[in-house]
């Protein structure tokens, strides 16, 4: 506590600063059911695509669901901590975990009835054969790498038969392919958003398995 007016230290701030990003927070959350995911791009797909099979009259996300950005899996466990004393209904949807450190943080919140393990379903649950998972991968691989080659412009246009069958992960696939560590994952899916394409525009593969995630989704709430 200080009676000057001249404090310059930005330390002093930092209580202010949490207690307003915690009330900003809590507004944000202005849907009783939301569905944790990893990243912007993933909160893009899936309304992108919830939304092309609503225009089919298919399976798509319920409208009272609020996808909400985590902005990283080693988050996740810091958001339903947070948010379960809010008396909101929470779901996870994850790409599957690679870090043991993240991992051993939610199993702990399970062990711990914060959240039951029912609620937390990864990407790898709905591709048969695939220990690990992401978004991307419930795209038919022919048509993520249509998306890929709109989004960058930069790389010669991939064909699906360039990629090496042997990695599962179609996210692996381009990387070991364009010999780089990652790449901007927010970029196809915000190409995609701007195409403005229907369903005739993917494989059914794709629809159905983004389909059936809708579904089960739908039934966590």
């Amino acid at each position: 506590i200080s009676n000057s007016i001249q404090e310059k230290d930005p330390n002093t701030l930092f209580p202010l600063q949490a207690a307003l990003g915690y009330n900003i927070a809590q507004n944000l959350f202005i849907s009783k059911k939301n569905l944790l995911v990893e990243g912007v791009s993933d909160l893009v797909f899936l309304q992108v695509i919830s939304g092309i099979l609503e225009a089919e009259n298919r399976t798509f996300l319920r409208p009272d669901i609020t996808i909400v950005p985590t902005g990283g899996l080693d988050k996740v466990s810091t958001f339903i901590s947070l948010l379960r004393g809010s008396n909101l209904e929470i779901t996870c949807l994850l790409d599957t975990f690679s870090d043991p450190k993240g991992k051993a943080k939610v199993e702990d919140l399970i062990r711990n009835k914060i959240i039951q393990k029912s609620r937390i379903r990864f990407f790898d649950e709905f591709k048969n054969d695939y220990k690990h998972a992401d978004l991307e991968d419930l795209f038919e691989k022919g048509d993520y790498i249509k998306i890929f080659n709109q989004s960058f412009t930069e790389y010669k246009d991939i064909k699906p038969e360039d990629l090496n069958s042997g990695i599962k992960r179609t996210l692996l696939q381009i990387c070991k392919y364009l010999n780089i560590d990652r790449f901007n994952h927010y970029r196809p899916a915000n190409q995609l958003a701007k195409l403005g394409v229907d369903a005739k525009w993917f494989n059914s593969e794709t629809l159905k398995n983004f389909e059936n995630v809708f579904l089960q989704i739908n039934e966590l709430f």
